[in-house]
């Protein structure tokens, strides 16, 4: 069954556009009128998001069944593949769009903006970001990344957001 999706951010990027016009109507929004937005790798760590958009949204731990998160060849954040199991993660419930456009420049262009169903410990719609390319058939792990990649990627966040924002200014 294709679910319908709808949420009142504007259509901020090709991305969301997309996941929106792709739907019927049903709101993948929180109770605050904002989308919900489901992160599972690096935008699990405050210190990444806080990075990119200076603070750390109001969220809510989640799953997604029938999703794995997992490693990518030659890149330090993970990919969302279909699979067995769950993928766990957070629901950012509280995003301005300000926020949106910044995280949405910030993601790869192979990841596709997808609408899923999550738990949290109740069943609800959010949007993600969903990997389209090849993958290694390997669990990603948080605690990995954060031992061996984490000082680096937030020094490429740091240069990314300056690069960012001399262009949008």
């Amino acid at each position: 069954m294709q679910r319908p999706w709808r949420c009142f951010v504007k259509p901020i990027s090709g991305r969301l556009h997309q996941a929106n016009s792709t739907s019927s109507g049903q709101l993948v929004q929180s109770l605050e009128g904002t989308c919900r937005l489901f992160v599972y790798g690096t935008l699990l760590l405050n210190d990444v998001v806080n990075t990119l958009i200076d603070r750390i949204p109001r969220y809510k731990d989640a799953t997604a069944p029938g999703w794995r998160v997992v490693c990518l060849p030659q890149r330090v954040y993970p990919g969302l593949v279909p699979g067995q199991g769950q993928a766990n993660g957070k629901i950012f419930t509280d995003l301005t769009d300000a926020e949106w456009i910044t995280l949405d420049a910030f993601e790869d262009p192979a990841y596709a903006l997808t609408p899923v169903r999550v738990l949290h410990p109740l069943e609800a719609d959010a949007l993600t970001y969903i990997w389209r390319g090849d993958h290694v058939d390997q669990p990603w792990s948080t605690a990995d990344f954060g031992r061996d990649d984490l000082i680096d990627y937030l020094d490429r966040c740091r240069r990314w957001r300056r690069r960012y924002e001399q262009r949008r200014s």
